[in-house]
């Protein structure tokens, strides 16, 4: 008989039973989350320097010596990369005593901005995302209520997102929920027809892919024969943030009852898993920002766009907000990262710094959760935003210009009539050598490419920029025709821009 998997020393995340945890979330106060993360955060250091060989030569080289016994000493460990730390080592010296054996799976980045890098995974990183699952699944769309049918639309693959959530829904699935899993992929025609056989045997139906995916499922059902109305909808979306237009095109296509609760998007990483989720409260938060701009302005002082917010399980990962990037600490996968510097923008609030911004701002949140409803559903955990990928933005003739950008223009009225929401940016030179800005979108199906529509998009992209990006609109007033971005329409589904079966690819260097 085989010996059971060993399991590492460091307990980094045992649950306690879900309905004590949703009674955590909902009365503990910001001071106690706050210490849980601090706690989490230096007694993983303290581990994986004891256990990790590329982590103690790396933060000796850098030239630590001291040790850490306060969150002011954490804050002065130096910052890990992907390039400075995971690729810059021997790859069994990045895990606890050399041991990579204790995975059960092995996940890898999609290579978008290099080589992909391999991420395995043990029972226990995966018992993160299964209990930030069941918290939302039974908090916001009633699992413990409905019988449910999840289709899963994610890659099946050994990208994270399929085989990730398949997995863990079926462990949930496994308690007793009454919880049909379909595990489809992006199979566009299989996942329509899954919908129209089972749908009708279950109280509810979770949508799930990403969000360019799930607006193409949602596009093509009634040419599938599918009346979306007529059927209770949740949507679960992952691996990248959108714009309120999105949202809101969503939830009128899907007839969402309660969009705060409906529609959840999680913010995630191969490195880390699952970090942090929408809920009930950020959607609210995110929807009030994005109609006043002061709360906008109180709440993300340096976004170009509306971010993707969520809140996360200080037990679990501790964040920072360093120089406008997100660095995260956590064992998410079996490579634990102390201070892990992503590429993406943004910033970490607490609960009761939200709520001061919020009333300094003008708003009495209180009525606003009252009035949608969604005061069951309020978690007292703490926020984390991003709003832009640093290493996926372009720099255009000086001007930092972002996929979010130009994806919150396409996905709006009545731009989102002839469009996908689908781009790629990309730079060229012309003959005389100067740079041109390239966006190539997708139309939608039977939409035909013509000068008006191409006018038109043009004309809403440099307005959008000029509106909220103000190194392009300081670009447009001294030159405005070296600018002018060149826009080419493709048909739908067109292979040489455009994945239908993952994720899109927004920039093209």
């Amino acid at each position: 008989m085989p010996s059971p998997k060993k399991k590492n020393k460091f307990a980094h995340f045992v649950p306690p039973k879900i309905e004590k945890s949703l009674a955590y979330y909902k009365r503990r106060p910001a001071a106690y989350w706050k210490r849980q993360g601090e706690n989490m955060a230096i007694n993983l250091f303290k581990y994986v320097y004891e256990t990790v060989p590329a982590y103690r030569q790396f933060i000796r080289k850098q030239g630590f010596k001291g040790r850490i016994s306060t969150i002011k000493d954490f804050h002065k460990l130096p910052l890990l990369s992907k390039d400075a730390y995971l690729r810059s080592h021997d790859y069994l010296d990045l895990f606890p005593n050399r041991d990579v054996s204790v995975a059960t799976t092995i996940s890898a980045t999609s290579g978008s901005t290099g080589e992909p890098f391999f991420f395995p995974r043990d029972e226990d990183h995966d018992r993160q995302y299964e209990h930030a699952s069941e918290i939302f699944l039974i908090n916001q769309f009633e699992l413990d209520k409905k019988r449910t049918l999840g289709i899963v639309g994610f890659g099946l693959g050994i990208w994270i997102g399929g085989i990730f959530t398949y997995k863990n829904f079926n462990k949930i699935a496994q308690k007793g929920y009454d919880f049909t899993l379909v595990p489809v992929g992006t199979n566009k025609e299989l996942y329509l027809q899954s919908f129209k056989k089972f749908a009708p045997f279950y109280d509810q139906v979770i949508l799930m892919g990403y969000p360019p995916f799930i607006k193409d499922i949602l596009d093509s059902g009634k040419e599938a024969g599918i009346h979306w109305s007529k059927h209770n909808l949740r949507i679960l979306t992952a691996a990248e943030g959108y714009s309120e237009e999105f949202r809101n095109y969503i939830v009128k296509k899907s007839g969402l009852k309660n969009p705060l609760n409906d529609i959840i998007n999680i913010y995630g990483t191969v490195e880390q898993g699952t970090i942090a989720h929408e809920t009930s409260l950020s959607n609210l938060i995110r929807k009030i920002a994005n109609e006043n701009p002061k709360v906008f302005l109180s709440i993300f002082p340096h976004a170009t766009n509306i971010p993707t917010i969520g809140q996360y399980y200080p037990q679990s990962i501790f964040f920072e907000e360093v120089g406008k990037k997100v660095v995260a600490t956590n064992y998410g996968s079996s490579i634990p990262l102390i201070r892990y510097e992503f590429a993406d923008l943004g910033g970490v609030i607490t609960y009761d710094e939200m709520m001061r911004k919020l009333k300094k701002s003008g708003i009495s949140i209180e009525k606003e959760i009252l009035k949608y409803k969604i005061f069951d559903q309020i978690l007292k955990l703490p926020f984390v935003y991003v709003y832009a990928r640093s290493d996926l933005g372009m720099v255009f003739r000086g001007a930092n210009i972002y996929p979010e950008e130009i994806r919150s223009i396409i996905d709006s009225y009545p731009l989102n009539r002839y469009l996908t929401g689908k781009a790629t940016m990309m730079k060229r030179e012309n003959k005389k050598m100067d740079r041109i800005l390239e966006i190539h979108v997708e139309l939608k199906k039977g939409i035909r490419w013509n000068p008006k529509l191409k006018k038109q998009i043009t004309e809403s992209i440099i307005l959008g920029l000029r509106t909220h990006n103000s190194e392009y609109a300081y670009l447009y007033s001294t030159e405005p025709s070296k600018v002018i971005p060149l826009i080419i329409g493709w048909p739908y589904q067109h292979s040489k821009y455009f994945n239908s079966q993952g994720k899109q690819r927004w920039v093209k260097k």
